[in-house]
């Protein structure tokens, strides 16, 4: 989001004091911003805006139905236009970058030698893409390093008309300022005066997907935010209140794996918002790393960090096509059963992101048959949110061995392909699930991105549709069943979003 306060206009009318009191928290709940006093008039230009936008006589209108309505996702979106800006350019805060690239990366590179080869990574309030793309690039120029990697780069914000832009990639020279100038020239075509659009090989390399990091639920397999390796979230959480700052740095815990990264802005630097984390201070920068469970988070000293890096510079490469990315695991939809005192320890350790405690209380309900499906499902789970992407497929295939015509193990499995980069197989297993239930809403939006990255137009349109006639059987705010709390509404949303750039036909 890169978010701070929109240069609006001076409006014409005044809202009363006492109404943007109760407004105040109001955005602060929905949307994460954070509007005390001193900044009421920004929020009250922004009223006066998109109360035109929306068709209100005047703000006050539009902000006491703001204050009395059900969440309503088409003002918090218009709201975002007005209250956020996407002030960033490519490789911004660039000592970040370097470090990332020169320290961070050759680190985990050196970490999954002889494991699983794949990199995760999310850009949190991604704003127009800059930063997004910039990671691209900078992963594109150390494909010598990363050769026949998975990697996976979600990047999410609140705003829906900058991540039409991101998605779009096309961008003037005032996005370009401060940067070198290769990565213009490299890395972009020029396509009209002022415009530069950015190469095809570096544009599929980031998924772009909305979230509200106030509201929406993560880690969440469904919409990729689970096992990262590293998030960027720079210049977002200063404007939050200080408990939703906490809250929100929880998640990103619970959303990384052992030993993966938080990247903020040298302003958001705190002793106290990140007491989970390791603070690991680099020349001209502190990174947060996620500890192991047990270990003591404390600060590393200068000279430990750089003495991670065995490789201090990354010689430019021609960029490649990147290997696939990596999906999400939407889940078995399995009650929780009652009575299981030590699975559902397990499951509420999971649930607070103390994923390995989880593991060791589920162990022994292990290895599976068909009297505890249920325990071999939230195990895949575990995994998975510790990126152990081999162990949960292992464990999924005995646990077919035993229940053949399950469907919701087809479907994890596939889910499982689908982060290994194997979009083939995956989509056999999604149509075996669908074959055994035709109503699976995960499959079928499964099955649909898979078209959709493949260029099967027409068959992800149907996918979609179908998925969208499931819905209608669930109220707006009612949770997809193991979906890690996404509503309704919700996947709507990602659906209207996603289709909304897709061809008439296939490709």
């Amino acid at each position: 989001m890169n978010c701070s306060p929109s240069r609006i206009p001076e409006p014409a009318g005044k809202m009363p004091e006492e109404l943007l009191a109760r407004l105040s928290p109001q955005i602060t709940d929905r949307m994460g911003l954070y509007f005390p006093p001193a900044r009421w008039q920004t929020l009250e230009n922004a009223f006066c805006l998109v109360a035109m936008d929306l068709g209100f006589q005047d703000p006050v209108a539009c902000a006491n139905w703001f204050i009395s309505t059900p969440i309503s996702r088409e003002l918090v979106e218009s709201l975002a236009v007005y209250l956020t800006v996407g002030e960033t350019y490519f490789l911004r805060e660039d000592r970040s970058f370097e470090i990332f690239t020169d320290e961070i990366i050759p680190e985990i590179i050196r970490k999954r030698g002889g494991g699983e080869q794949r990199l995760r990574i999310w850009s949190a309030g991604c704003a127009t893409g800059e930063e997004s793309y910039s990671i691209a690039i900078l992963l594109a120029r150390m494909r010598h390093f990363l050769h026949d990697w998975p990697i996976s780069i979600l990047a999410t914000d609140i705003n829906p008309r900058a991540l039409r832009k991101a998605k779009e990639g096309v961008y003037t020279e005032w996005s370009f300022r401060t940067t070198p100038p290769w990565l213009k020239e490299r890395y972009f075509e020029k396509c009209g005066h002022n415009r530069w659009a950015l190469i095809p090989a570096i544009k599929k390399m980031v998924d772009f997907s909305y979230l509200n990091l106030a509201e929406d639920p993560y880690p969440s397999l469904p919409v990729h935010t689970n096992a990262m390796d590293v998030i960027f979230c720079r210049n977002v959480l200063m404007y939050f209140t200080p408990d939703l700052a906490r809250k929100v740095v929880e998640r990103f815990h619970r959303s990384l794996v052992d030993g993966g990264w938080l990247i903020v802005s040298p302003c958001e630097s705190s002793q106290v918002l990140y007491p989970q984390f390791k603070a690991v201070k680099f020349p001209g920068a502190v990174f947060y790393q996620k500890q192991s469970p047990g270990t003591d988070p404390q600060g590393a000293s200068a000279h430990e960090a750089q003495a991670w890096s065995a490789t201090r510079s990354v010689e430019p490469l021609p960029v490649k096509e990147r290997s696939p990315l990596l999906k999400s695991v939407p889940a078995l939809r399995t009650p929780v059963p009652q009575g299981q005192t030590d699975f559902e320890a397990a499951r509420s350790l999971y649930e607070k992101g103390l994923y390995l405690q989880a593991e060791q209380k589920l162990a022994p309900l292990l290895p599976p048959s068909r009297q505890n499906i249920r325990e071999t499902v939230l195990m895949c789970h575990i995994h998975a949110n510790q990126g152990k992407l081999a162990e949960a497929r292992q464990l999924l295939e005995q646990a077919i061995l035993a229940d053949k015509l399950n469907p919701g193990l087809h479907n994890l499995r596939a889910m499982i392909l689908q982060e290994q980069g194997d979009d083939h197989e995956a989509a056999v297993a999604l149509k075996r699930a669908l074959y055994l239930d035709q109503d699976l809403v995960l499959a079928h939006f499964s099955l649909a991105n898979i078209g959709l990255r493949q260029g099967k137009h027409r068959e992800s349109r149907r996918h979609f549709a179908q998925v969208l006639a499931l819905l209608d059987r669930y109220r707006p705010d009612e949770v997809i069943p193991e979906s890690d709390g996404m509503q309704a509404w919700r996947l709507r949303e990602i659906i209207k979003a996603t289709t909304a750039g897709i061809g008439q036909g296939d490709e």
